[in-house]
This record gives structure tokens, C-alpha cells and sequence, in this order.
């Protein structure tokens, strides 16, 4: 079973999946964040070498790490509502405990899990602006001039007028030029990101970067996109 995490008004991710179903024959299907934090019970696992889990939803009911064949992990943040009576120095602690809990689950899987929860966020790397910035220049995408200063408040990105969406090594956009394809690719590679939509802005000679998104809005899924995940998680054929 392939789960794909996100938050229950994620309605990219939901078209998604069933489109997956529909169209591949993936069995694919929403876990929310919130079934993670309110599930009745989790058991995690490892020697040090090999792991295994396993965990009850609501709707799902048992579900043991070997049954999970493919993760998209989408989730923004972990919901923390029910923690609202709690003091204030306690529930900082309890929410940092949860995200420990609920990234340690998903990065032990054993499936293939796009976008494996760091250090820095539950749903992959997480950079500055700048970095982004630096970054794709350095992968060869243009850029526009902004200049980023400690002492002076970040400065505004063009604003995005198109997309690409990389995932594993391919690059789908109806609208960038697909010369820069590559260079997107290298750009994601550099990230340590499986799935990254990329935002470009208009400059004075064609598409310029403006921004990144770990979370992209599956709703602008091609065709391509929807094979290619099916072949990552489903072995059907492009």
C-alpha cells in the first residue's frame, strides 16, 4: 500500500492518489497527520541494522511497515490542537516529542519515501531563501539580483509565474523551456529532495527562480508525473 501523507484539505494530493488508482492501479491512500498524533498505539523497532514498525489508524486500523510499499510524505507540521491546556513549556516539549516520534517512524521505513523527513523538517531539507538562491545559480538556473543582508529584511523574489515539479531526476512543466530542465534536476539533486516544484518569475531575457516548495502542488501533475510515480511505487510502465 502506498501512503500518501498530507493534510486532510490537501485536495492536490487527493486528485493524486485517485488518479493513481484510476489510471495505474496503485493502491494508494490519504493518512493525515492527525491520525498519526491521535493513533492509539506505534511500535518502532531497530537493531541498529534493520527495522520495523508498526502502527493503528483510524483509517486504515492495524498497519505493520511491511505492508507499506511507497511513501509521498507532504506534511507541513504535525498537528498540536489538542495540546492547547497545556503549559506553555510543556507543550513546546510535547510537540518537539511527537515530531521526534512520527520522523523517526517515517525515516525508518523500508519503502521507497519521497522526501524523507531531516533534521531541519518532517518533510525533507528546509533552506533560507538565499540558499535556494545561491543554489540556483549554482546549478546553472537563472537567477535574478537580490541581495541578502543580516541587518536589512530578505528581499522580495520575483514574483512566480510558472513551475517545474522534479521528481527522482525528471523535470515536468507545460511551461518552462525545457532547456532548463536539466539544470532543475541538479538543482533538487543539490537539495537532497526526491519531489520539489520549482518557481520562476519573468526576467528581462526569459524565466528567472524565484522560490522552492518541498510540498508541490500536485494538482499541476502531468501525465508524465502520474507514470513516473506509478513506475517508482508500482513498477507500471511509463
Amino acid at each position: 500500500m502506498l501512503l500518501c501523507l498530507c493534510a486532510p484539505d490537501d485536495r492536490a494530493a487527493q486528485w493524486f492518489t485517485t488518479e493513481l488508482r484510476r489510471r495505474h492501479g496503485v493502491q494508494a491512500r490519504i493518512v493525515t497527520p492527525q491520525e498519526l498524533v491521535y493513533a492509539p498505539d506505534m511500535h518502532l523497532r531497530s537493531d541498529g541494522t534493520a527495522s520495523s514498525s508498526s502502527v493503528t489508524l483510524k483509517s486504515v486500523g492495524p498497519l505493520d511497515s511491511a505492508s507499506i510499499t511507497g511513501v509521498i510524505n507532504r506534511i507541513a507540521f504535525l498537528p498540536d490542537g489538542h495540546l492547547a491546556n497545556v503549559a506553555a513549556t510543556d507543550r513546546t516539549y510535547i510537540q518537539q516529542e511527537l515530531l521526534a516520534i512520527w520522523s523517526s517512524w517515517i525515516s525508518a521505513l523500508p519503502c521507497t519515501v519521497l522526501n524523507r523527513p531531516t533534521a531541519t523538517s518532517i518533510s525533507g531539507p528546509m533552506y533560507h531563501p538565499a540558499v535556494w538562491h545561491h543554489s540556483a545559480a549554482a546549478a546553472g538556473l537563472p537567477v535574478a539580483q537580490l541581495t541578502y543582508d543580516a541587518d536589512l529584511p530578505d528581499p522580495v523574489p520575483p514574483t512566480p509565474v510558472q513551475s517545474a515539479i522534479v521528481c527522482q531526476g525528471q523535470c515536468h512543466s507545460a511551461s518552462l523551456p525545457p532547456a532548463l530542465f536539466g539544470a532543475c534536476c541538479d538543482l533538487a539533486a543539490f537539495a537532497g529532495l526526491d519531489m520539489v516544484e520549482l518557481f520562476f518569475g519573468a526576467g528581462p531575457d526569459g524565466p528567472v527562480f524565484s522560490a522552492a516548495s518541498p510540498i508541490p502542488d500536485l494538482g499541476r501533475a502531468d501525465s508524465a508525473l502520474l507514470a513516473q510515480v506509478a513506475q517508482i511505487f508500482h513498477g507500471a510502465a511509463p
